[in-house]
């Protein structure tokens, strides 16, 4: 198979299931996704339609029962644990709804910590990241824990860390759900500059509201696709 290197995402009848006592029901049906690079899609679902699934493998955090699925030209259907583990690390900023920011750690600690996971020092790592930081406006809030913070301010750090490394793709989980309606906004507005920059980002959400600062939308329903 020819591989098409203008795709950060390539889903090739992509199916997952879980056993319920001894049967497995399906989750997901010969799914078939393309996301290119500098694409800014919405993927818009109900609870329990299948769309956390579909970002976990997406995410390179579960795997399907069957499918190939090309992640930035890389196999991921092929891969072992400690070949996905560096995938994450390297070619995806993981951006959460309820943000993952490491409560004992400075709001700076936070956001330089992929780029030190990868053997980056302290220092390097900071003067890597100020940038970017000083892009999402936080600049003057990274020596407070993330307690002391906003939502909306601890989203952005999570942005901030998402983007330090560089990744191939952005994948957001519902990341406007733990913010006030204003602090949501602003948060749309960013992905949206950020995708005018060129960044690929890739949103899960079941509001159609949030979904329409993307560039396009795919429906998923009974774990199928369809697009908008």
């Amino acid at each position: 198979m020819e591989i098409n290197r203008e795709l950060i995402i390539d889903m090739i009848n992509i199916n997952k299931g879980y056993l319920l006592g001894e049967e497995k029901v399906p989750v997901l049906k010969d799914v078939c996704f393309q996301v290119k690079k500098g694409e800014f899609v919405a993927i818009l679902g109900p609870s329990g339609s299948g769309k956390t699934t579909l970002m976990n493998i997406i995410g390179c955090m579960d795997l399907a029962d069957s499918g190939e699925y090309y992640l930035d030209s890389n196999p991921i259907h092929e891969m072992e644990e400690k070949e996905l583990n560096d995938v994450r690390n390297r070619e995806i900023g993981f951006i959460f709804q309820n943000y993952q920011l490491i409560p004992t750690y400075d709001i700076l600690q936070n956001i330089i910590m992929p780029l030190v996971v990868r053997g980056m020092s302290s220092q390097e790592a900071r003067e890597r990241c100020m940038d970017t930081i000083k892009l999402l406006g936080i600049d003057h809030r990274l020596s407070h824990k993330p307690a002391e913070l906003s939502g909306g301010q601890k989203q952005r750090a999570s942005i901030a860390r998402a983007l330090v490394g560089n990744p191939a793709l952005l994948l957001a989980d519902e990341p406007t759900g733990a913010l006030d309606s204003s602090s949501g906004r602003e948060v749309l507005k960013l992905f949206e500059k950020l995708n005018d920059m060129g960044n690929t980002i890739v949103m899960i959400t079941h509001d159609l509201n949030v979904a329409k600062a993307a560039g396009w939308i795919v429906h998923i329903i009974d774990g199928q696709l369809s697009e908008d």
